[in-house]
């Protein structure tokens, strides 16, 4: 694979995709799937490759709403900086939210995500991507959420 996630930001992976946490948190819970072959074009996606994306966005999109109560998600395909297939999942929010003692604002809302940057250190990282696998790993492959194990 030509872009690999940082192995601490890695939250799942499952088919062709790997999930993954964004470095820059400047909107809380932002996530990335990558695709686990070499490929720089969307259009290049095998039938089972879209479908195990299409299980990926809504296990993912379940599992943040879970966490973090987003007020909407972006989804996009930013291939600028690295061209391997990925796509972004963006939680988007109307009022700030606080993680880890740690204040995230969304200062775009209704409209499209900024460039700002709120890096967090590979530790911090490592949490959330723990935090987000557990709630990953709740979810059924059409997002609903399943009984919590006890």
């Amino acid at each position: 694979m030509g872009f690999e996630p940082d192995p601490e930001s890695v939250v799942d992976q499952h088919g062709s995709w790997a999930l993954a946490v964004n470095r820059n948190q400047n909107l809380l819970g932002k996530s990335i799937l990558v695709l686990d072959r070499p490929r720089t074009a969307v259009t290049d996606l095998t039938s089972g490759e879209w479908a195990e994306l299409h299980t990926g966005i809504s296990r993912t999109t379940t599992a943040l709403a879970t966490l973090y109560e987003p007020d909407q998600f972006n989804y996009a395909f930013l291939m600028n900086v690295d061209a391997q297939v990925h796509l972004h999942i963006i939680p988007r929010y109307q009022t700030p939210r606080t993680w880890h003692g740690l204040e995230f604002h969304d200062p775009n809302w209704g409209r499209a995500f900024g460039h700002e940057i709120q890096f967090l250190e590979p530790d911090q990282i490592r949490t959330m991507a723990d935090e987000i696998r557990v709630a990953f790993q709740q979810t059924g492959p059409a997002g609903e959420t399943t009984p919590r194990q006890r």
